[in-house]
C-alpha cells in the first residue's frame, strides 16, 4: 500500500490524501487532536456527505452508531483526542472525500478535517487454461451485502469491449449478451445470496483470451464493487483441430424466424425437418 499525504482543517486546518489498494483488511483515516474534548461533544464522519459513523458522548455515556458495519473508532476517542476512523474490507467504491466534524453540546462546529481516500484496484487475478476445455471459471466472491435489485455485469474490456454476461433483478439477461458469448456463459444459482459472482465460460476458444471485468451496480446505476480477471487460453493441437470442425448452428428463436423474408422461409422449414 502506498500512501502520500497532503492537508486541510478548520481552526487548525489540516487535509490529507491517501492511496490504498482494494481488498485490504482495513485502512485508518487519521485525525488526532492534542487535547481532550468536553462532555456532550459529537464526532461525525461523512463519506461524500453521507454519514458513515457518529460518536456521541453525553453524560459520560458513549453511544456508537455504525451505519455500515465496516467503520470503527476507538472507545476512548473523546478522552484521548484520537478521532481516527478505521474502514474495513476496502472496496473501490470507498474512494472519495471523508470529512470528520466535531460539534459541541450546542451543535456548534469546533473542528473539522477532510481526508481524500483513493482505492486502487488490486493486481488482477490471472486464470490460465488450455484450449479445448469444456469450461473455465472466472472467480469473484464478495463479502458485500447485495440487494436483489442490483445488476451484475461481466464485460470483456480487452482486446475488445463487449458484454459477456448480465444478471439483474434475479435473472440472467441473455438478450444483453454479445452473440459471441450467447449460450456459453453461466453464473451460479442465487449469486446475490451467497456472494459468489463467478462466471463460467464454456466451449473455450483462443479468442476468449482477454481482460474481463465484473461490475456490480445498484438500481440507480452507481458502482458498488468490481473485480477484474485476466484469462489466457493456450493453444493445443487437439483444440486447434476442434476449432477447424464446423460448429453446430444455433437454433433460432421463433421471433427471429418471423423476421426473415419469404425467400428464406423454405430453407428454415427444411432445416427443421
Amino acid at each position: 500500500m502506498s500512501v502520500y499525504l497532503n492537508t486541510d482543517i478548520l481552526l487548525s486546518d489540516v487535509g490529507m490524501e491517501m492511496v490504498s489498494t482494494q481488498g485490504l483488511k482495513f485502512v485508518m483515516l487519521p485525525f488526532k487532536i492534542p487535547h481532550d474534548l468536553p462532555q456532550g461533544t459529537t464526532v461525525e464522519w461523512r463519506h461524500n456527505n453521507v454519514e458513515v459513523y457518529k460518536y456521541t458522548d453525553v453524560n459520560v455515556d458513549s453511544q456508537h452508531v455504525d451505519d455500515r458495519g465496516r467503520t470503527e473508532m476507538k472507545e476512548d476517542a473523546l478522552r484521548t483526542g484520537d478521532l481516527s476512523l478505521t474502514l474495513k474490507d476496502l472496496h473501490l467504491t470507498d474512494s472519495g472525500v471523508y470529512t470528520c466534524t466535531v460539534y459541541n453540546k450546542g451543535g456548534h462546529m469546533l473542528l473539522q478535517k477532510s481526508v481524500t481516500l483513493r482505492v486502487r484496484e488490486s493486481q488482477p487475478e490471472v486464470v490460465e487454461v488450455k484450449q479445448g476445455l469444456r469450461s473455465v471459471q472466472l472467480p469473484f466472491e464478495t463479502t458485500s451485502v447485495l440487494s436483489q435489485d442490483v445488476t451484475v455485469e461481466w464485460r470483456l474490456t480487452e482486446p475488445k469491449y463487449m458484454v459477456v454476461h448480465m444478471y439483474t433483478c434475479g435473472n440472467d439477461q441473455p438478450d444483453k449478451h454479445n452473440q459471441i458469448y450467447r449460450g456459453r456463459t453461466e453464473m451460479n444459482k442465487e449469486p446475490l445470496e451467497n456472494g459468489d459472482l463467478s462466471l463460467t465460460l464454456k466451449d473455450l476458444r483462443l479468442t476468449d483470451s482477454g481482460f474481463y471485468t465484473c461490475t456490480v451496480y445498484n438500481k440507480d446505476g452507481h458502482m458498488l464493487t468490481q473485480k477484474s480477471v485476466t484469462l489466457r487460453v493456450r493453444a493445443t493441437l487437439v483444440g486447434a483441430m476442434a476449432d477447424m470442425l464446423p460448429r453446430p448452428r444455433r437454433r433460432r428463436a421463433p421471433e427471429e424466424l418471423g423476421n426473415r423474408n419469404q425467400e428464406q422461409q423454405p430453407l428454415i422449414a427444411e432445416s427443421r425437418v
